[in-house]
């Protein structure tokens, strides 16, 4: 085969697979909803919290971050571990969304819940230190750091990976606030418009529900 007509070949060749690949990428973007986010969410309540788990296997549990993660794998292109554990890493990178104005952060006493949207990813905060990173803002011209997250699933109630509950529930948000206010002065709020966005895609087995999770499904 002469040399002259290999290269074109090759070059629309690449172009089309470029093309199916990106189509096939953007497709999946412009499906994102918050409430495919939300009904993917849900399909991980009853499951025994476990911190760190991941649903690696059928004895492995999911904390917090594992309920977001697992959603955003469902509705993104990237597995769970293209995900920052970091929120001063994930929030201004916008893997979960953007920070929503006001709302960033705002005191548990002084969120109204009609400026939250289902899908709504809340990190909650508190002005004990931790030293594994800087603080994520001010409240009261205090540093707060997050150490609770999940997602705003609508109607009043939130969707999280609890401790205190010791599995994965779907919750009145501010009654859960009022209850923790001795732990979590208030919440950080991002918002996904077109799905995940980290800032590395990984991409590696999916978090896997077993019939040994017990779910609520």
């Amino acid at each position: 085969m002469r040399s002259g007509f290999l290269g074109p070949l090759l070059l629309r060749g690449t172009l089309f697979l470029t093309l199916l690949v990106g189509g096939s990428a953007l497709a999946q973007r412009r499906t994102f909803t918050q409430e495919r986010f939300v009904a993917a969410a849900r399909e991980v309540l009853g499951v025994p919290y476990d911190l760190g788990g991941r649903l690696r296997d059928p004895q492995d549990g999911i904390d917090c971050q594992g309920v977001l993660f697992y959603a955003a794998e469902r509705v993104g292109l990237c597995g769970w571990k293209s995900f920052s554990v970091m929120p001063t890493k994930s929030v201004p990178a916008g893997e979960l969304g953007t920070a929503v104005e006001g709302l960033a952060p705002v005191a548990s006493s002084e969120l109204e819940l009609s400026k939250l949207q289902p899908g709504d990813v809340l990190l909650l905060v508190g002005f004990d230190q931790n030293p594994a990173e800087p603080s994520i803002g001010t409240l009261k011209g205090q540093p707060v750091w997050v150490w609770h997250t999940g997602l705003y699933s609508g109607s009043g109630q939130w969707i999280v990976g609890d401790h205190f509950a010791g599995q994965a529930v779907e919750v009145d948000l501010k009654t859960y606030l009022a209850e923790h206010a001795d732990t979590y002065a208030g919440l950080v709020v991002t918002r996904m418009t077109d799905g995940p966005h980290p800032k590395r895609c990984r991409k590696h087995p999916p978090m896997k529900l077993t019939e040994a999770h017990g779910t609520a499904r």
